[in-house]
């Protein structure tokens, strides 16, 4: 059976939000978000420079200027405990480079990073959204143009949330979209221009054969990557328990030699080379 991608994956979700050919899924998911009509997108560019020769090369999922904002989302299909320090590197590097262009500190525009996250460590008793700041605890804000926002989407998806806010509702609508299984493509009760669009979208790359080849190989390379990992730490271990028989084997041999015991006695009691048992005399 092929594999279905949807927007869970970041390359589908790249594919699909940050195209600026057709901001209208972008735009719409922005409005709910931010609560305001967007009406200037300019992509940047999502590559960060590298700053010496030994600094690997970084790409962000996504980074554009909206409404004078400059806003930096990563999608991250899993979580894990060294999501938040790479997503914070990536947005502090975007932070200095723009606020250092110019001849002052650019302290007018805000900065927004948003995390679409799956996987979080006891999501379901977290909130929908978590508004992370630099701040004392009496809410004393180190600087104040910058806003962290986490979208807890295990939560979101499977509507475990709890709000009378319509616009709140739309939002975790559409985003617990980005998960959406195969086989509700084709059910289209209830779908608005949002989810039509989207359905179409994802629909159209998974027919996409050379897009598909991509995520195919991607796949394959990280399934590799896993199973050597995996190999590693087996061989490791099986390194450390032959490595602990023949400590407990020469042992045997060093009291069985206090003994006087016969050295072919002993070869047969240890497994030990003759060899091995003379040079522990």
């Amino acid at each position: 059976m092929e594999k279905f991608y949807n927007a869970r994956n970041d390359k589908v979700f790249k594919a699909i939000f940050a195209d600026p050919a057709d901001t209208f899924l972008l735009e719409t998911l922005l409005n709910l978000t931010f609560n305001t009509e967007v009406k200037d997108i300019r992509f940047d560019n999502p590559e960060l420079l590298k700053r010496n020769v030994i600094e690997r090369a970084k790409t962000c999922d996504f980074v554009a200027h909206i409404n004078g904002k400059l806003v930096h989302i990563e999608l991250n299909s899993e979580t894990k405990n060294w999501i938040h320090l790479r997503n914070l590197n990536f947005f502090s590097t975007l932070y200095s480079k723009d606020t250092e262009v110019g001849q002052k500190y650019n302290i007018a525009s805000e900065f927004y990073h948003i995390d679409y996250s799956y996987e979080l460590t006891n999501a379901s008793k977290l909130d929908c959204v978590l508004n992370y700041s630099l701040q004392t605890d009496n809410h004393i804000k180190y600087v104040n143009n910058i806003h962290f926002i986490e979208y807890n989407m295990d939560k979101i998806t499977k509507k475990c949330y709890n709000t009378n806010d319509e616009r709140e509702k739309q939002l975790y609508y559409y985003l617990s979209k980005f998960d959406i299984k195969e086989e509700e493509l084709e059910i289209e009760k209830e779908d608005d221009a949002f989810v039509k669009k989207l359905k179409n979208k994802i629909k159209k790359l998974n027919q996409d054969k050379e897009f598909v080849s991509f995520l195919s190989r991607e796949d394959d390379i990280k399934f590799q990557m896993n199973t050597m990992k995996y190999e590693g730490q087996l061989e490791g271990k099986l390194e450390g328990i032959n490595e602990g028989k023949t400590v407990e084997k020469i042992e045997i041999a060093k009291k069985l030699l206090q003994k006087k015991i016969d050295i072919d006695v002993i070869m047969e009691a240890t497994g030990l080379s003759k060899e091995e048992i003379e040079n522990l005399q």
